[in-house]
């Protein structure tokens, strides 16, 4: 009994899926979008490639001075620049979202690295930075006045 029910619930299935395959006609991408896609991933992998994002209008800037080649990423469409052409090639949504994800996780990365790049480079701790800095009586304390003078010994 558990056989024939394992054989129905499979056949159910697979007609399923064939029923979704037919209904659902795949879209083959053309040669100029699939040449867009490959052309935005090379440069983004490219470490000599500057990367700009605008959270307000939400546009993606690939820059390759080497290869002299400008890439503006914005609204589902890729323009691709140089000082002889420019081609826009619309995208569809599958390939938008993963051309835009490749994109955000490399500037991702690159923030990351700059951020432990920063933080690495840290020589003194707080304590050394204020011992370093010699507080001087002489010094004009503009806007504390008679104040600092008489409670500098807080500091």
């Amino acid at each position: 009994m558990k056989n024939i029910l394992h054989k129905l619930r499979r056949h159910f299935q697979k007609t399923t899926i064939k029923f979704i395959k037919i209904s659902r006609p795949k879209i083959e991408k053309s040669a100029y979008e699939r040449d867009a896609i490959n052309i935005c991933r090379k440069l983004i992998a490219k470490s000599d490639s500057l990367l700009l994002l605008t959270p307000i209008s939400n546009k993606r800037y690939i820059k390759n001075d080497k290869l002299g080649i400008f890439i503006i990423l914005e609204g589902r469409s890729v323009q691709v620049i140089n000082h002889v052409y420019s081609y826009t090639v619309f995208l569809d949504d599958k390939s938008w979202d993963k051309v835009s994800q490749i994109f955000d996780y490399e500037v991702e990365s690159r923030r990351e690295e700059f951020e432990k790049e920063i933080t690495s480079n840290i020589r003194h701790s707080l304590q050394s930075i204020s011992k370093s800095i010699q507080w001087n009586s002489e010094t004009n304390y503009t806007g504390m006045g008679w104040w600092f003078t008489q409670y500098s010994y807080y500091f």
